[in-house]
């Protein structure tokens, strides 16, 4: 007897019916939850009524499901039961094994009824949870089948469901039309339209991202679209898949924003690859840089790490964490206000990356100075900079410097608010905005330089940015020390 089976046994010896009700319903209910984390259970007043629903089902986004519990399995009876309520397409849970074909479905157990009811046992659930903690690909079917499984689930074609869908996906990415078609033609006798287009949608995208074509794809069904949510976070959640051009075909068409909205585990290594294979189409016009103490089980190794958190995209270190967004007013973190840097330092910061500085402005607490050029050209080497700068005290900082990315787009630096944007509506590149921002806007030790540099390295790798990215130590030194005397000599004073 399985934990679920005597867990429901114990519940119809409870003395009180009413209790007795209620505990069969907490066990249902907990099963359901299992197979799929993502659903809210809702228990009814009504027990095994003709037209009222024990349980109801909800998702964000997604219709409810109704779900009527019973006791009775014998096939004429369930026939009658689920003729009655099939208009809603529910789900028909049988609290016994139903070990007969009571609705006419196929030797699949898909439905061949035009209704999308779900028949299931418990024995099936066990099967689906079971199979989600061996392969969690299956979680992506389990997650479908209470939303919109149909025909008759029971052990056996639970254990058919789970290992087709999980032998389609390992066939999507041999690119094997045999298996995969397989799963294909399972999926679509088992589901409604819209959770059979999902799945097939997956299976598409794991297909072309191991190389394979839209066309290639076998099934006539239509796989065109992008990934939802759901097919994204149980790639994220399965066992890492360090293979650059396949999350490079999956990410061509997500967005930041399609990003933040998943829910992920923090330490997702499939996100790494995500973000990391598409730091080139992922657009960006604003970021703001949080410190935070480092974390007391973190590694001793200085890494950056792509995370979800607040609903951004956001570039975790050990002493600061970087947040993206599209438009500044979705940056959902308060800035930590500061005073600014010195004008040295910024032009040191600058020059370590090779960072162009278009403009800038200098405040003392009673002066605002604003410096650029008629043509907006790199002043980080201007003479007349470095002398107006002598005359400033040491109380003078800089607020705000304009960077000149990708050519001629604007990236504003607020010092004191450790936030960056684009001038109108400039949107950059991550794999250009994080090392630049992140660059600018804090003092970055050697160690967090090389660690960034490797979070950023497959875009590293195809742009070769030169005038942004390599670093000229020599020419660092230099402008530091040219720096160094007028500005000594005016604190001194």
């Amino acid at each position: 007897m399985t934990d679920f089976a005597s867990a429901l046994h114990a519940a119809f010896d409870a003395p009180d019916p009413r209790d007795a009700v209620n505990r069969i319903k907490t066990v249902v209910a907990r099963e359901l939850s299992q197979t799929d984390s993502r659903a809210t259970v809702k228990k009814t007043d009504f027990f095994n009524h003709t037209f009222a629903p024990d349980l109801v089902l909800s998702w964000p986004n997604e219709r409810e499901r109704f779900v009527f519990l019973k006791s009775d399995t014998r096939p004429a009876v369930l026939r009658d039961d689920v003729e009655a309520i099939r208009k809603h397409d529910p789900i028909v849970f049988a609290l016994d094994p139903v070990n007969e074909n009571p609705l006419g479905v196929d030797e699949l157990g898909g439905a061949t009824r035009d209704d999308d009811t779900l028949l299931a046992d418990s024995r099936g659930m066990e099967v689906l949870i079971q199979s989600c903690h061996s392969d969690p690909v299956v979680g992506l079917a389990s997650s479908a089948v209470l939303q919109g499984g149909r025909g008759l689930l029971t052990g056996r074609e639970a254990e058919s469901m789970a290992s087709s869908v999980a032998a389609g996906f390992n066939g999507a990415q041999r690119l094997d039309a045999g298996v995969t078609r397989a799963a294909v033609d399972q999926i679509a006798g088992h589901f409604d339209k819209r959770r059979t287009a999902r799945l097939l949608r997956f299976l598409g995208a794991v297909w072309v991202g191991s190389g394979g074509t839209p066309a290639s794809f076998p099934g006539e069904q239509d796989v065109a679209g992008d990934l939802d949510g759901t097919a994204l976070e149980f790639l994220m959640e399965l066992p890492p898949i360090d293979d650059f051009e396949f999350w490079r075909r999956i990410g061509r068409p997500l967005t930041l924003e399609s990003i933040a909205q998943l829910s992920v585990d923090a330490d997702s290594e499939n996100l790494q690859y995500l973000v990391g294979s598409n730091l080139d189409v992922l657009l960006a016009r604003a970021c703001r840089i949080i410190e935070h103490q480092q974390e007391l089980d973190a590694s001793e190794d200085t890494v950056f790490r792509w995370r979800l958190e607040r609903e951004m995209l956001c570039l975790h270190g050990p002493r600061f964490t970087t947040y993206f967004a599209g438009k500044v007013d979705e940056l959902k973190v308060e800035a930590q206000d500061d005073d600014g840097i010195a004008l040295r330092e910024l032009l040191r910061r600058s020059e370590q990356r090779r960072i162009p500085i278009s403009e800038l402005e200098l405040a003392t607490p009673t002066r605002t100075v604003s410096y650029a050029t008629v043509n907006r050209d790199d002043i980080s080497h201007d003479e007349e900079l470095l002398r107006l700068s002598a005359t400033f005290s040491s109380t003078a900082h800089v607020q705000t410097a304009v960077a000149s990315l990708l050519g001629s787009r604007p990236l504003v630096c607020d010092f004191p608010r450790r936030t960056a944007k684009g001038r109108t509506a400039a949107r950059f590149p991550l794999g250009t905005l994080a090392p630049v921002a992140l660059s600018l806007l804090t003092s970055l030790t050697p160690e967090e330089h090389q660690a960034l540099d490797q979070a950023t390295r497959y875009y590293r790798e195809e742009q070769r940015e030169a005038a942004l990215f390599e670093v000229d130590e020599i020419h660092v030194r230099q402008s530091v020390r040219s720096l160094e005397s007028p500005v000594g000599e005016q604190e001194g004073n």
